[in-house]
């Protein structure tokens, strides 16, 4: 039994694109051909599998955007490959676990409106520097307000905008 979401007469075009299943089958950027395989699962439909190197080291290096060291990341080749499969440019792009904003720093480059929340307060600032970095006027009128001739009584005294 094949899954719904996979079958022949759910397949539809969605923004003049081939539905997702069509294009993972059709996928040979990378010279391989796709394989099909499913997950049997007892009174289930079947879960179709795609088998094939979706990303690799041979594509060209991420956006200069993305170098921040985090746990759990991945390339961002990844949300890239579903963001332009599976949205138009205009479209919301939500992640629930952002980490460090890999799939919404993608969302942005590619010109959909990124939506993300994590648990982690550091993610709302390694997020938000690099989607609204300040501008040379706000970063000038900052350093104008430090007291330079002093040394920091704590780090924190020089991140605070």
């Amino acid at each position: 039994m094949q899954s719904e979401l996979f079958a022949p007469s759910a397949i539809t075009h969605f923004a003049g694109k081939r539905a997702i299943a069509e294009e993972l089958s059709a996928f040979r950027d990378f010279g391989t051909t796709t394989e099909i395989a499913s997950i049997e699962i007892p009174t289930r439909p079947a879960v179709p599998v795609f088998l094939n190197e979706f990303w690799t080291a041979k594509q060209c290096a991420a956006h200069s955007l993305h170098e921040v060291s985090y746990r759990a990341c991945f390339k961002p080749q990844l949300p890239r490959f579903f963001i332009e499969r599976l949205t138009r440019p205009g479209d919301r792009v939500y992640d629930p676990f952002m980490g460090r904003g890999t799939t919404l720093i993608e969302a942005a480059l590619l010109g959909r409106a990124p939506l993300g929340c994590d648990l982690n307060p550091l993610s709302t600032i390694l997020v938000g520097a690099r989607l609204h970095p300040p501008t040379q006027e706000q970063i000038a009128t900052r350093l104008a307000k430090l007291d330079l001739t002093r040394a920091a009584e704590q780090p924190a005294d020089l991140l605070v905008f």
